[in-house]
């Protein structure tokens, strides 16, 4: 997902300070985790329907193979996505989180947008009950999302969440947004958006869990909650706070700042979505000097590493069943981020197997 990264070094680095204000209108409940195990899904990122989207650079795709699914760069049509659903559900995947756009350029036809692509033919796939979806909503620079748009994106939000495979949590359709500051710059006031989110659960009918984005504080949590948020959750984790000049890091040090994240979450004002990044490693998308350019990344992807965060994640959400939801769910960055370098997909010449890390991890 190309997105404006000085909000995810937030997330990372805990120094979002924020104000407690407003008036609470419904109440939070912190749910005691049931018996059984965690509901894993993954992050899909629909970059891959045409080449003109410039997600596929000639990096990515000439340097490296490794990244490339088996069915090709170009996922996005009915018998991949079908083979997809059944790949990932086998593998013990719940769910899939797409992410989900608003483009600025084509507000009007936003269903019908490219990286939009993949839900539809999700929700078309003979085989789409073998898994679960919800929405992660996209809302950064060049997709943002304000009151004048509400009416309309709210409208499809609440078609979708009719579906029988829509994903809920605390009982409720899930819905998670990737950046509060946008929707309070656009709506003005916490106040304001506090009744965009209620006149949303209104318009579902049955309400809404709805989570945000926050970085590893207590007061970003608190104003998350003060917004009317229900849960909180993330992205990614790519851990941009080495202060070395070390560019190249084994990707274990990923599960322990992804531990040191999740205990940030401990004990605040609202449940937490646990998110276990799996790798790093921008390098296709990097250009000039840009954000990409400058990052880390992380060596040794494989199928071990990938066993070992999403063991990481059980033990976690096993440890602290007061600070995460009842429903025991979690994410994975990611499904399809091949140009950041999280991938789950089977490549063309499998060596590296990386959802039997998953299948390992959620059985063992």
């Amino acid at each position: 997902m190309k997105r404006t990264y000085f909000f995810l070094i937030a997330l990372a680095v805990p120094f979002l300070m924020a104000a407690s204000y407003g008036q609470k209108r419904h109440r939070h409940v912190r749910h005691t985790a049931q018996n059984g195990d965690i509901k894993l899904g993954a992050y899909y990122f629909d970059g891959w329907v045409t080449p003109s989207t410039g997600h596929l650079t000639p990096k990515l795709r000439d340097s490296f193979p490794e990244r490339k699914p088996k069915w090709g760069w170009l996922t996005s049509t009915p018998e991949i996505m079908k083979d997809q659903i059944d790949v990932a559900a086998d593998a013990g995947l719940y769910f899939f989180s797409f992410d989900w756009y608003y483009p600025d350029y084509d507000k009007k036809n936003f269903v019908k947008d490219p990286l939009n692509h993949a839900l539809s033919l999700y929700l078309a796939a003979p085989n789409k009950s073998r898994l679960k979806f919800c929405l992660m909503i996209s809302n950064h620079a060049g997709q943002e999302i304000g009151p004048d748009d509400w009416p309309a994106v709210t409208d499809e939000w609440a078609r979708l969440m009719k579906d029988p495979d829509y994903l809920k949590v605390s009982g409720k359709p899930y819905i998670s947004f990737f950046d509060l500051r946008s929707l309070l710059k656009l709506f003005g006031s916490v106040d304001a958006l506090h009744k965009a989110l209620d006149d949303f659960r209104s318009k579902v009918g049955q309400g809404a869990t709805i989570a945000v984005v926050a970085a590893a504080t207590g007061p970003a949590v608190q104003q998350a909650k003060d917004c009317g948020f229900d849960m909180v959750t993330g992205y990614n984790y790519p851990n941009p706070t080495y202060k070395d000049n070390q560019i190249e890091h084994h990707v274990d040090s990923l599960d322990n700042f992804g531990n040191y994240v999740w205990n940030r979450f401990r004990n605040t004002a609202l449940p937490y979505v646990p998110v276990a990044t799996l790798n790093w490693d921008p390098r296709p998308w990097a250009k000039g000097n840009n954000w990409y350019s400058r990052s880390v990344r992380f060596t040794g992807y494989n199928a071990n590493s990938v066993y070992r965060m999403v063991r990481s994640l059980r033990t976690w959400i096993n440890n602290n069943p007061s600070s995460t939801s009842r429903d025991r769910i979690a994410l994975l960055y990611a499904w399809n981020e091949y140009g950041e370098g999280a991938w789950l997909t089977p490549s063309e010449n499998d060596t590296l197997h990386l959802l039997s890390g998953v299948k390992r991890a959620l059985s063992n």
